[in-house]
C-alpha cells in the first residue's frame, strides 16, 4: 500500500512546516559554511598556482635544494640546452621569477615578474586581450588581469626599480602566490631583478628554473639525469610545492569534509526523532499493509526534499555573501565546487535518513492496537 506512504512523505512536509523548516535552515547554514570555505580554498589555491597551471609547460627543472620552489631554485641559462637534449623533452626554456613591489599608473603594486622566452615553454595560454610579447622582444609585457583593478590598461607602464615595461596584453588566471604576474623577456626580468637585488648583478646568466614541454609518458628521472644536481617535477607537483599551498588545501578540505559529516549527523538525528515521534502512525500504516520499504522510501523523499531546499537556500546566501566579501580576501566561487558540495550534501542527507530505516523495520504493527514495540 504505497498510497498512505506517499501521503506521509508529501503531507508531512506541509503539515510540519516548522519542524522541517528547522532542518532545512540547519542544512542551509551548513551548505553556506561549506561553500564559503570552498571558495576560500579555491581562492587560495588558484591565486597561488595560476602562473604554473595556466602555462604550456608540463614540467619544470629545479636545483636539488629548491624543493620544487621557483623562487629558491638557481640554475644557469646554459642548462636549458642540456634539458632540451634530454630524452622525452620536446622543448625547454628559461624561467626567472621575482616577487617584488612595483609601480603602476595608480601607485605601488605587488608583482610576480616572470622572465621567459615568450612563445616557448612556460608561456601563459590564457590571453584575453592584446597580445603576448614577441620572441626576443624587450621593453614590453603581458600582465595578469588582476592588475586592471590597479588602473593598468593596454599601453600602461609598469616598473620595478627604474626598469619599465609597456603592457601589451592581459592574461587571466596567472597569479603566483596571490600576486598578479608580469610576463616579459628574460633580459627585462634580469634587469628588474638586478634593480631590487643588487647582490645578484654579478650573475648575468642565472635563472631560476627551466620550463619543459615533455612527451607523454616521459621519465622525469631520466630528464633530471641530463643535468646532475637537479630535480624535475610535473606542473601539478610544482603548484603543490609552492609554500603553504598543500597545507592550506589539506586543512580546508578537512574542515569541509568534517562539516559535511555534521550534515549527515543533523539529518540522522532529525529523522530518528521523527520516526520516534511517529511510531504509532507508522505502526498503523504497517497494520494496514504498508511495507517497511514503502515507509523507508517516504522518509527518503522527505530527506531529499529537505536537503535540496537546504542546498538551494545555502547556495543563494553564499553567493550573496560573496558579493560583499572584500576583494582583498582571496575567494573564488566555482561552479564545479558548488556541484561537488551539492552532491556530497545530498548524499549526506540520504545517508542520514538511512539510519532511521532500522528503527522503522523494528516497529511492530501491534503498537497501533495497544501493543508494544
Amino acid at each position: 500500500m504505497a498510497g498512505p506512504a506517499r501521503l506521509l512523505s508529501t503531507g508531512e512536509l506541509t503539515r510540519s512546516k516548522g519542524r522541517f523548516g528547522a532542518v532545512v535552515a540547519a542544512l542551509a547554514l551548513i551548505v553556506f559554511l561549506v561553500l564559503v570555505l570552498g571558495a576560500l580554498a579555491d581562492g587560495l589555491f588558484y591565486g597561488a598556482t595560476g602562473a604554473v597551471r595556466s602555462s604550456n609547460a608540463t614540467a619544470y627543472a629545479f636545483s636539488d635544494d629548491a624543493e620544487g620552489s621557483l623562487i629558491r631554485s638557481r640554475l644557469d641559462e646554459s642548462d636549458v640546452a642540456a634539458f632540451a637534449a634530454a630524452p622525452g623533452v620536446e622543448a625547454a626554456g628559461p624561467i626567472g621569477v621575482l616577487l617584488t613591489g612595483g609601480e603602476g599608473p595608480s601607485g605601488e603594486v605587488d608583482l610576480a615578474v616572470f622572465g621567459l622566452d615568450v612563445g616557448g615553454p612556460g608561456t601563459p595560454t590564457t590571453l584575453v586581450e592584446g597580445r603576448l610579447p614577441d620572441p626576443g622582444e624587450t621593453g614590453v609585457a603581458a600582465v595578469d588581469t588582476r592588475l586592471e583593478d590597479e588602473g593598468v590598461t593596454l599601453g600602461s607602464q609598469v616598473s620595478v626599480g627604474e626598469v619599465s615595461v609597456e603592457v601589451v596584453g592581459f592574461v587571466s588566471d596567472t597569479a603566483y602566490q596571490l600576486q598578479p604576474t608580469v610576463w616579459t623577456s628574460v633580459a627585462d626580468w634580469r634587469a628588474m631583478r638586478d634593480a631590487v637585488r643588487p647582490e645578484l648583478r654579478g650573475q648575468p646568466t642565472s635563472i631560476n628554473a627551466v620550463a619543459l614541454v615533455t612527451e607523454s609518458g616521459a621519465s622525469l628521472a631520466d630528464i633530471a639525469a641530463a643535468k646532475p644536481g637537479t630535480t624535475v617535477l610535473t606542473a601539478d607537483e610544482v603548484g603543490l610545492a609552492i609554500p603553504g599551498v598543500a597545507q592550506q588545501k589539506s586543512t580546508l578540505n578537512s574542515i569541509i569534509y568534517t562539516t559535511v559529516a555534521v550534515a549527515t549527523l543533523v539529518v540522522a538525528l532529525f529523522f530518528a526523532l521523527l520516526v520516534l515521534e511517529k511510531r504509532e502512525l507508522f505502526a498503523a500504516l504497517k497494520a494496514l499493509g504498508t511495507s517497511t520499504g514503502a515507509l523507508g522510501r517516504a522518509v527518503f523523499v522527505q530527506a531529499i526534499v529537505a536537503t535540496v531546499l537546504g542546498i538551494v537556500l545555502g547556495t543563494i546566501v553564499a553567493r550573496l555573501f560573496g558579493l560583499i566579501i572584500p576583494s582583498t580576501v582571496p575567494t573564488l566561487f566555482r561552479t564545479d565546487t558548488l556541484i561537488q558540495i551539492a552532491i556530497f550534501t545530498l548524499v549526506a542527507g540520504v545517508i542520514g535518513a538511512a539510519f532511521s530505516l532500522r528503527r522503522i523495520a523494528r516497529i511492530d504493527p501491534a503498537t497501533a492496537i495497544g501493543g508494544t514495540l
